[in-house]
């Protein structure tokens, strides 16, 4: 009995050494600097678990940083312990690092935050010591507004996927039945 109460106290403990503790953000232009995208944005729409993301299609409120058309794609990552439920509907300032063409990709203990309606909610406040509303007026006087560029068409959303690993084992099995046949054309025709 007391074998297995201790294996249960040393799991409980291991699951608060695996909690999320991100470190306290300190707002500056150098910080927001080192990220390729800076925008305020509306969730769209969610596609789950696409190579362990939650990808969502946003709209852009306003740009900071980076160049984007008024919708693009982010990426968030689904095996963090710091990862929380991103909803359709829900307002965002995203900083980012560039994937793929219009799309980016956050990380959870990095400078994005989410919108609540009252500050009291806000668990963001803890590690970056001011509101969401400060945090927007600060990217406000610390970057200008950029343009929209509108020649980027959201049918770029569908393209550049990266395939899943059953995917990707039947495009690898698909390319070695292909150069079989045309290893065997060539060793017939030849001679």
């Amino acid at each position: 009995m007391k074998w297995i109460l201790s294996w249960i106290i040393i799991i409980w403990n291991v699951q608060y050494l695996l909690a999320c503790q991100c470190p306290m953000i300190q707002w500056s232009k150098e910080g927001a600097n080192q990220y390729d995208f800076i925008a305020r944005v509306v969730i769209d729409k969610i596609i789950p678990q696409q190579n362990n993301f939650s990808v969502a299609e946003v709209e852009i409120l306003n740009l900071f940083k980076g160049k984007s058309g008024r919708f693009c794609k982010i990426l968030f990552p689904e095996n963090d312990p710091c990862a929380i439920p991103v909803r359709e509907g829900e307002e965002w300032i995203i900083y980012a690092k560039e994937k793929q063409i219009n799309t980016f990709s956050i990380d959870w203990c990095g400078w994005s935050r989410k919108r609540f309606v009252n500050d009291v909610e806000d668990f963001f406040i803890a590690t970056h010591v001011i509101t969401y509303d400060e945090e927007l007026n600060k990217l406000q006087q610390a970057f200008p507004e950029i343009a929209i560029d509108k020649a980027i068409q959201p049918s770029v959303f569908h393209k550049n996927i990266i395939p899943d690993k059953t995917e990707m084992y039947i495009y690898l099995a698909l390319s070695l039945v292909g150069f079989l046949i045309i290893g065997l054309i060539i060793k017939k025709y030849l001679k």
